[in-house]
Formats: C-alpha cells, sequence, structure tokens
C-alpha cells in the first residue's frame, strides 16, 4: 500500500482477508479453478471478488503477497536469532509447516512462480533464514558441504513435501514434521 492510500474498514480488510485464505484453500487443491468457487468459499458473490481482484492474474499477484506476509509472520514467531541454531532452524520449518497449503499454491502455480516482484520480496523476507544458516556455520553447528543458498532452497521443498504428506499421504502431523527435522539436519550436516 502506498503512503498516498487510506488503510481498509474492517470490513473491507476482513473480505479481502476472507477472499485469499479460499483462493489459498481451493487453489492449492486445483489451480485451474473457477474464480466462482473461491468467491462461494469466501462467502462473496463474484461481482465481490472481481471489485476486490478484477483478473485472475491480480488475485495471484495479491496470493504471493499475502504467501509472504504468513511467511514473514511464520519467521517471526520461530525467533531464528534466539537459542542454538539447530533449535532455532527446528521451529522455524515448523512454525512454516503450518503455511503448508500456501506453500502449495506458491510452488505450484506457474503465474505465482513467474512473479519477478514475488521473488524479489521472498529474498528479503526469508533473510532470517538465511542468517540462521550461516550462524549455524559459523558456529559449527552445522557442518554440511552445501553452499547455504541450495539448503534454503531445499528447505522449503522439504517443507512443502511435509505438508503434501500430511494432506494428501495419511502422514500424521508428528510423522510430516518428524521427516522435515531428519531432512533438514541432513542438509545441514547437523552434529548430533
Amino acid at each position: 500500500m502506498t503512503t498516498a492510500e487510506a488503510p481498509e474498514s474492517g470490513t473491507k480488510a476482513r473480505t479481502r482477508r476472507a477472499i485469499l485464505d479460499a483462493a489459498v484453500e481451493i487453489l492449492s487443491q486445483n489451480h485451474a479453478a473457477p474464480l466462482s468457487e473461491i468467491a462461494t468459499a469466501a462467502d462473496v458473490g463474484r461481482s465481490t471478488l472481481h471489485r476486490y481482484y478484477p483478473e485472475r492474474s491480480d488475485l495471484v499477484a495479491a496470493l504471493g503477497d499475502h504467501a509472504l506476509d504468513k511467511l514473514d509472520a511464520a519467521l517471526v514467531r520461530a525467533r531464528p536469532a534466539e537459542g542454538p541454531a539447530d533449535a532455532a532452524l527446528r521451529r522455524m520449518s515448523h512454525e512454516c509447516f503450518e503455511i503448508g497449503p500456501t506453500l502449495a499454491l506458491v510452488y505450484g502455480d506457474p503465474q505465482v512462480l513467474s512473479n519477478t516482484a514475488f521473488w524479489m520480496r521472498l529474498d528479503s523476507t526469508d533473510a532470517p533464514l538465511i542468517d540462521l544458516l550461516e550462524r549455524g556455520f559459523a558456529e559449527n553447528t552445522f557442518t554440511s558441504n552445501l553452499q547455504v543458498r541450495w539448503i534454503r532452497r531445499m528447505l522449503w521443498w522439504s517443507l512443502l513435501t511435509g505438508w503434501e504428506a500430511f494432506n494428501h499421504e495419511q502422514y500424521s502431523r508428528t510423522e510430516a514434521l518428524e521427516a522435515i527435522d531428519e531432512t533438514v539436519a541432513r542438509l545441514t550436516g547437523t552434529r548430533t
């Protein structure tokens, strides 16, 4: 939002959030779902959805921003600068697991993947993850020969894979998180 724009009223903000949440839920399952299905899930009319997002591309761009807002909040909750690096990375993975549907949407929708602004913002949003990985290597908690940027990419894919195992393959939440933790430990060469 630019400084010239007024903040949205409570009703408008709730409507926008309902549309985005419904879009994440619907589109993470079916990228080709019609906007009418999203409007129904958000409990708004199609005309209301189109007032907020005139084109599908507008909605998809907003979903990228929505995903990054959720990621930013998850990273803040994880407190990546606190405590030993391996424990902080585990907290971060567990917090980010909760945004699984959003990850499924972002990494599965070619429109989001082709949005340059999304990737530029992701680079700054997940900077605390990069800092955490670098700290872990500096402290010798992480001993992998893999580059930090590779571990970063693989971490996001591990989180997505864990969410999909939980959501589609009858893994329990605990089993999915344990698999993610084991994968991340191997990626980082965490000493146990």
